[in-house]
């Protein structure tokens, strides 16, 4: 019999920004949950900034279920032509409603030569949830 995956309605990512000096960052931000990426931009506001709790509702594309959840990755797209790190201190993902990931006190850094990160223990949708 084959898996049954949850159609997904609603994703929301709450990403908080460490506190470190110079933790914040004016880069675009992707986040890419198996084969989609999203790129985490609010018009007219100021994403990323030190120590600050961002709230993001993705759009969901249409028929998405479960199954595309193979990977959680955030990568950094450098825009500045500066050096502008990002500090990751926690993450949140709810699908549905419920809480599928969280993460506190990461201390990731998103650099230069290290613009991507994935959270290698992320296991929505690999278990027909």
């Amino acid at each position: 019999m084959a898996k049954r995956y949850a159609k997904i309605k609603t994703i929301i990512l709450e990403i908080t920004t460490g506190k470190a000096r110079r933790s914040g960052t004016d880069d675009q931000i992707v986040l890419q949950i198996g084969g989609h990426r999203w790129i985490l931009d609010k018009p007219k506001y100021d994403d990323f900034e030190r120590g600050r709790t961002d709230i993001y509702e993705l759009d969901v594309p249409l028929g998405m279920d479960a199954s595309w959840f193979r990977f959680l990755c955030f990568q950094k797209k450098t825009q500045t032509g500066k050096d502008d790190d990002w500090q990751i201190e926690k993450i949140v993902l709810k699908i549905n409603g419920k809480v599928v990931y969280e993460k506190a006190d990461l201390d990731i850094w998103l650099k230069a030569d290290r613009p991507r990160w994935c959270a290698h223990e992320f296991t929505y949708g690999k278990a027909g949830e």
